[in-house]
């Protein structure tokens, strides 16, 4: 899972600024396919407290351009998605955080003791 802005910040750091206001936040796009309607979301930003978390500009523009187009839920998909992302996006902070501290486990787990130094038996 790629994660904007927590770039050298350790799991503690995270959840201290998470418990003081920080969250993570995604903006999604939307496409009109003529008969079938595509959203994508952005890659996941930090949002650090006391920061914006902006408005998705580009997927806002996205949308705005091309989610329209479809029948018959283009024009409400494209409504959705723009109300979300003109909010600040939406918030998964939960869902990033249990991945995060799933994927410290799993990598503590995984850290095995060295085993004997391997020996040489030169003759």
């Amino acid at each position: 899972m790629k994660v904007r802005g927590i770039e050298h910040m350790t799991l503690g750091e995270l959840v201290d600024q998470v418990k003081h206001g920080g969250r993570f936040v995604v903006f999604h796009w939307c496409v009109g396919l003529l008969v079938k309607t595509a959203q994508r979301p952005s890659a996941i930003r930090f949002v650090r407290p006391g920061e914006r978390a902006g408005r998705g500009l580009l997927q806002t523009l996205g949308t705005l351009l091309t989610g329209w187009w479809a029948v018959p839920f283009g024009p409400s998909a494209t409504i959705g998605c723009l109300k979300e992302n003109l909010r600040g996006g939406r918030d998964i902070t939960a869902t990033v955080l249990r991945g995060l501290v799933r994927a410290e486990h799993m990598a503590i787990q995984n850290q095995h003791p060295s085993k004997s130094p391997a020996t040489s038996h030169a003759a």
